[in-house]
């Protein structure tokens, strides 16, 4: 007789675990497709040029730079770049910059909130490095957290010391 009654009780119990389950498992499953992936699209470097207060041309990868030798500035603006959909904004979605000298010395790790894309599927988030030395290879890493597609962009800055 206990057992006859138990076996309803059971099955009860087990339907409402499963329904509670698909209940709170379909908004999950709808929000990872309401939101599409952001992608970090470029990583630029400009020189704060002390003698005359302004920024140099991007460093990273460009020719027209030459060699980054006795570099006369204090500081470098490091700029990254997201592309997005337009007007999309995801709460826990972070960059993640470091900047590092070959000796493994950190100069920059910062976690910041990427913001609401522009209406050109835009954000920008902008860091300072200061006092590197600029006798070393610099390597600059993003990655935007919260997010299940990974994007990671690394860049590389070689400055060089001599006469």
């Amino acid at each position: 007789m206990i057992g006859s009654i138990a076996r309803p009780c059971l099955y009860r119990t087990n339907l409402i675990v499963v329904c509670l389950g698909m209940v709170t498992a379909i908004p999950a499953l709808s929000q990872q497709s309401k939101y599409e992936p952001y992608r970090i699209t470029a990583v630029r470097a400009h020189l704060y040029l002390n003698e005359n207060d302004s920024l140099s041309a991007n460093i990273i990868n460009n020719p027209d730079m030459g060699d980054l030798l006795n570099v006369p500035s204090d500081a470098i603006l490091i700029t990254v770049e997201f592309a997005g959909k337009p007007g999309s904004y995801v709460s826990g979605r972070k960059v993640h910059l470091t900047v590092k000298k070959p000796d493994g010395t950190v100069l920059v790790d910062r976690r910041a909130q990427i913001g609401l894309f522009n209406d050109d599927g835009k954000w920008f988030e902008t860091s300072v490095v200061y006092g590197a030395g600029w006798c070393d290879t610099l390597r600059i890493r993003a990655e935007i957290l919260g997010q299940k597609h990974p994007s990671i962009l690394e860049k590389k800055i070689p400055f060089v010391c001599g006469d």
